[in-house]
């Protein structure tokens, strides 16, 4: 009776999973969206396999399906896990900031679901039961987006699903995703069952919209896999109807709420699916874009390509070949592998943590070793699942169980090798892999396994105390994961905190609680960060408010806070250049004080993350400026050129050569210099830009006009370009084209204080910087970083 009831309970948090995953969240921006979700599913798998544990406990025997798939799926996450220790940053490959996809502890975790739910779904209704809760799931998430698409984004947004794509199951791509399941399920439910009305009623309601968010959503991938599916099961029930008809109608009295119905020789819905798929395939995607576009919805999603993620894999394994970087370790391979040419796109500043897809990925991450295991995965999957689907069941329902549990399962596994789902997507694919083990289980194709230890005192030994541990290790699990959740919550307030409300004693007292209960070195950093403030808070202030001696004291606490807070950091993950690059500005922040080893200390942490980092322009730049501060141009200009032959359209680079170029009086050699080379790269912004930055230095706003007008006409968008031609037009007395740019500029630029205050002083007739505050001043061409933050152009969704 224990037994059975801790089993219903752990069967129904697994159904609780599949239900809830896709329309989980906490309304409110203080809480993690995805990391709520692996909240819930972590939570409710470890909580199934605690009560599993304790079944065992009590009857003294494991039954499990005889499926070589789940022992394989163990052997990935024991690989994971393995590569982890040897990665070097042992926390961040197990555990990451929260379990996230990718890391060892949500491979181990995804596995357990897996296997519960081929242990725990024994009987026909049980699997029929997990696909009514996930449609019933996606009917939510149906309705909840034609709310939104009908009364705006403003509707049902909680504070957190702010825009038209946001959506309950994670990225835009992965609603188009969980739309694709929804519309094969209910594809083959309607081929082959015949269901009472309620049921009929979800299903055949369940196709035409799931369609219709599909078409919305326009994610190319799921229409390629749709119509390959559906071509094929097209085929299949035309081949293997009619020879099993007579045993359909055998059956078809056996199963409540649904029974099985005689397959047809042209199946409609099929062939429906198939045609709508290749309609939105055949334009080129052009008939799915203008349907988004009518609703409002642009969504840009870049990834490497399969080329750049394999050669980043390939130069991984020259020196990892076994078990790879480490898994969660992508990141810090693309940065020092990434080929030439990404700097130049909208996204050289983008540190990707996952390659063309998510399996592709594990490639680098787990080495060779995890590559095989993953092979080895696939190879059985397929085996058995063309095998099941292929035989000749004399129980029909169960053949559709295995068909629709294994067509599911592979749709969801295509997906993963060629896209990067997100944690409800993959936690699905999971779920769906375990059906499928089931289904072989209920329908006889694989036998279940039983091992009993209860009478076997050495046997009943090792079993309890290993059944014991295990549940220890399931509480201890789940306590970390409290852990980091809470400590998210807390630097996500802390966060919050500090840009809504500036507020900085109370983001400090935030974050330095969530690195107490969860130490990361992203809070770390922050705290950094927010320290770094306070000294230039010290330091500006002066002995204007307080004593020298007490100024003196607050400053070399405050340092040693900061230095205490980015060594954290760099201990927690020493092979994030990030880390370094933090502790390099807090060396880098008083070397205008002549203190002595600060420079030579900024210099040593900034080369290391260049070493981590070595094709980052912006590490460069920081160099740079460096060297500047410490009144070294020869060795800033070095530097520059460094920054600007990794990325030649670096306008921070030019912003800053332009600046030594007026500080050392060489600026009309400059002009001339950039004058020759506008000539020989006639199509080339970033030329212009700075021609036009050097002239306006020069107080030649006529030829900076010409030149800034050049740069934009060859890059509308830019902005920093915008902005000096603005200025420059003022100067020239020309107020109506300055106004022109700054409004442009105020319509990019929204929540930018100082175009807002340019642009009314304009409108008004007075000078730009009227009743300006610092940091804002009337020479933004002496400022240390540009008025504007360049944003990436709209493009492709892979990078080239």
């Amino acid at each position: 009776m224990v037994r059975g009831g801790a089993e219903r309970i752990a069967s129904l948090c697994l159904l609780a999973i599949v239900f809830l995953l896709p329309i989980f969240f906490v309304p409110s921006v203080s809480y993690p969206f995805q990391f709520s979700k692996i909240v819930l599913v972590s939570g409710l798998a470890l909580v199934a396999f605690a009560l599993w544990l304790i079944g065992r406990l009590k009857d003294g025997r494991f039954v499990f399906p005889g499926s070589p798939m789940l022992v394989v799926l163990f052997v990935i996450a024991g690989l994971f896990a393995l590569s982890s220790l040897f990665s070097g940053t042992v926390t961040s490959s197990f555990f990451g900031q929260g379990f996230e996809v990718g890391t060892a502890v949500n491979m181990l975790l995804l596995s357990v679901m897996a296997f519960l739910t081929s242990v725990m779904f024994r009987r026909k209704e049980q699997l029929f039961g997990s696909y009514v809760a996930f449609l019933a799931s996606f009917l939510l998430v149906a309705l909840f987006q034609i709310l939104r698409f009908a009364f705006g984004p403003d509707f049902l947004s909680f504070g957190i699903f702010t825009e038209t794509a946001s959506n309950t199951v994670g990225k835009w791509n992965d609603l188009g995703i969980f739309f694709g399941v929804a519309t094969l399920l209910s594809l083959i439910t309607i081929e082959f069952l015949s269901l009472n009305r309620l049921f009929k009623s979800i299903v055949y309601l369940s196709l035409p919209l799931s369609l219709a968010g599909i078409a919305i959503v326009n994610f190319s991938l799921v229409w390629y896999v749709l119509a390959l599916f559906s071509l094929v099961f097209l085929v299949y029930l035309m081949s293997f109807g009619s020879s099993r008809k007579s045993r359909l109608n055998e059956d078809a009295g056996d199963i409540s709420p649904a029974s099985v119905k005689p397959l047809k020789r042209l199946p409609i819905p099929s062939l429906l699916v198939l045609l709508v798929s290749v309609v939105f395939i055949l334009p080129g995607n052009t008939l799915g874009s203008q349907i988004g576009g009518a609703l409002g919805i642009s969504q840009i999603e870049a990834r490497p390509t399969w080329g750049t993620t394999f050669d980043v894999a390939r130069q991984t394994l020259v020196k990892d070949p076994l078990l790879g970087a480490g898994p969660n370790q992508f990141v810090s391979e693309w940065l020092k592998y990434k080929p030439f040419g990404v700097n130049n796109t909208p996204f050289w500043n983008v540190d990707f943590n996952f390659g063309v897809g998510l399996v592709p990925t594990f490639l680098a991450t787990t080495g060779i070793l995890g590559f095989l295991a993953w092979a080895i995965f696939f190879l059985l999957f397929l085996v058995s699942g063309f095998k099941a689907i292929l035989s000749d069941l004399s129980d029909t329902f169960s053949q559709y169980l295995v068909t629709s549990s294994f067509l599911t399962a592979l749709f969801l596994w295509i997906v993963a090798v060629f896209y990067v789902p997100s944690l409800t997507i993959f936690a699905l694919t999971f779920f769906f892999t375990g059906l499928f083990v089931a289904s072989l289980a209920v329908s006889r194709i694989v036998p279940m396994k039983t091992l009993s230890f209860a009478d076997n005192p050495r046997a009943s030994f090792v079993s309890v105390l290993l059944l014991i541990l295990l549940l220890i290790g399931s509480v201890t699990l789940g306590y970390t994961l409290f852990q980091k959740y809470t400590g998210s919550v807390l630097f996500q307030k802390g966060v919050i905190s500090f840009n809504t409300e500036g507020d900085l004693a109370k983001a400090e007292r935030l974050i330095a609680r969530a690195a107490e209960m969860s130490p990361q070195d992203i809070y770390y950093r922050f705290l950094t960060e927010l320290t770094l403030m306070r000294i230039n808070t010290v330091l500006r202030q002066g002995t204007d408010t307080i004593s020298p001696e007490a100024a003196r004291t607050e400053f070399q606490n405050l340092l040693g806070v900061a230095l205490s807070s980015a060594r954290k950091a760099v201990a927690q993950n020493p092979r994030n250049y990030e880390n370094l690059m933090s502790l390099g500005r807090v060396y880098e922040a008083v070397v205008p004080l002549k203190i002595e080893g600060a420079y030579e200390n900024a210099r040593t942490h900034y080369g290391h993350a260049l070493e981590l980092n070595p094709r980052g322009p912006a590490i460069h730049l920081t160099i740079a400026r460096l060297e500047a501060t410490k009144g070294d141009n020869s060795k800033a200009r070095e530097s520059i050129l460094s920054a600007l032959q990794e990325k030649s359209n670096y306008t921070e680079a030019i912003f800053l050569l332009s600046q030594i170029e007026v500080q050392e009086g060489n600026i009309k050699g400059a002009i001339a210099s950039v004058e020759a080379a506008a000539t020989i790269a006639p199509n080339d912004g970033a030329v212009f830009f700075q021609l036009g930055l050097l002239r306006f230095n020069d107080r030649n706003y006529l030829g900076a006009v010409g030149a800034l007008e050049r740069a934009v006409k060859l890059n509308p968008d830019y902005a920093n370009a915008k902005y000096f031609l603005g200025l420059s037009y003022e100067k020239l007395n020309r107020d109506e084209e300055a106004i022109s740019e700054f409004t442009d500029l105020k319509a990019s630029n929204p929540d930018n204080k100082e175009v807002e205050l340019i642009l009314k002083n304009l409108k008004a007739g007075r000078s730009p910087f009227a009743s300006a505050t610092p940091p804002v001043d009337d020479t933004p061409e002496k400022r240390s970083k540009l008025p504007l933050e360049e944003k990436a152009e709209k493009t492709q969704e892979d990078e080239e």
